[in-house]
């Protein structure tokens, strides 16, 4: 009794502190916290043995249905970890890619000018409350004079997994430019971008009639999102009446409820996201000079000691959100000079194991040592091999 009540404590303040960093919680959200018993203990039974990376490897062998990788050495694509690649997963924040490359090739044939001063006030319009709000709190704290360069936006949008930061950008791009940046990509349609504010207010339950979300095509939702995410936009009083329904209920959903809503977001497969990224190490994306500076923009993470130590050259993006760790990058191991691209997702899991997870920075250090630190690449696939044979 002891014990469990000493694990209760620490995975409560476990908790906190990870809804407080991923979602960005007032009172009313530690109340909506506390309000959530059954999520919280969703997948309790899991946390235990997987408190080590080697643990973790077990339960991916184990839960195909929550997982997916790809994670191969360029130099032998046909050689490496593929489980469960063809399974479409949400991309949450990680669609922020798509808008990266646009935004580059707009400002290599001078359309975008990075060094822009954007106003905080026009970002904010896109900012709904007890949403990711933590990680726009960053870009906030840049603006000194109520407004920052247009480059800080993009790189607070790849390095906290700012929505608003990524809405903003999604009209300054423009929809038909997204539009045929996926065609040039040959991404599915289920992939395209999607204005976060759009599907967030989509999904609410108190601002629209969700009934129909399960039956709609992706398409329908798209529209109906970017048209709401528009309405925010350039309708003041709209705005006012959305934020104050987030304010006062969030997105008026349970957390497993809100977990299972990300299935209506963009989704692609890990095959195609690392395929993607192997297209932009032999520099085909848009052109060698546009695959350059996104790569450069998304080498942010070895300003990290630890991921210096243990990389020639890293490159990533991430995303953390109700129920979905996800990530994709490339990088040389500082110990044998291979490359590896890999797309990797954690998917619809269990609440209150999705907690433990973010607490502990798990997804991230399972990705990078994927690629540096052998052992635990033969014990994935080992355990991907004994689980599913």
């Amino acid at each position: 009794m002891k014990r469990a009540l000493k694990f209760l404590g620490v995975f409560l303040g476990a908790a906190a502190f990870v809804f407080a960093m991923v979602i960005g919680l007032n009172y009313s959200g530690f109340k909506t916290l506390f309000e959530n018993e059954a999520g919280m203990a969703e997948g309790s039974q899991y946390i235990e043995n997987t408190y080590s990376l080697a643990g973790l490897a077990d339960f991916v062998g184990e839960h195909p249905e929550w997982v997916s990788i790809t994670s191969y050495n360029v130099n032998d694509p046909d050689s490496g970890i593929f489980y469960q690649e063809n399974t479409p997963r949400a991309l949450g924040a990680t669609t922020n890619l798509f808008l990266l490359m646009e935004y580059v090739r707009q400002v290599e044939e001078g359309q975008l000018n990075p060094e822009e001063e954007i106003s905080l006030q026009e970002i904010e319009k896109y900012a709904l409350p007890e949403i990711s709000e933590n990680n726009h709190k960053k870009l906030i704290d840049t603006f000194e004079d109520g407004t920052a360069p247009l480059d800080e936006v993009v790189n607070a949008m790849l390095q906290n997994s700012d929505l608003v930061s990524a809405d903003y950008l999604w009209f300054r791009l423009g929809e038909d430019n997204m539009r045929a940046l996926m065609d040039t990509l040959a991404m599915p349609e289920s992939a395209f971008p999607i204005p976060f504010s759009g599907m967030y207010m989509r999904i609410n339950p108190s601002l629209n009639d969700t009934s129909d979300l399960k039956v709609i095509p992706f398409s329908t939702f798209a529209d109906q999102a970017i048209q709401s995410a528009r309405r925010l936009k350039d309708d003041p009083d709209f705005n006012e009446q959305v934020k104050e329904q987030f304010e006062e209920d969030r997105l008026s959903l349970t957390f497993m409820q809100e977990r299972d809503a990300l299935a209506y977001f963009p989704q692609a497969t890990s095959r195609q996201l690392a395929d993607l990224m192997a297209r932009l190490l032999r520099k085909e994306v848009i052109s060698a000079e546009v695959s350059e500076q996104i790569m450069a923009k998304l080498r942010w993470p070895m300003g990290s000691e630890p991921i210096a130590r243990s990389f020639e050259d890293y490159g990533a993006i991430y995303d953390n959100r109700m129920g979905l760790l996800a990530g994709i990058d490339f990088g040389t191991s500082t110990y044998d000079g291979h490359t590896s691209v890999q797309a990797i997702f954690f998917d619809q899991l269990p609440v209150g194991f999705w907690v433990h997870m973010s607490a502990n920075h798990m997804q991230e250090d399972f990705q990078q040592r994927l690629i540096w630190d052998p052992a635990l690449y033969e014990t994935t696939l080992q355990q991907i091999s004994e689980n599913n044979e």
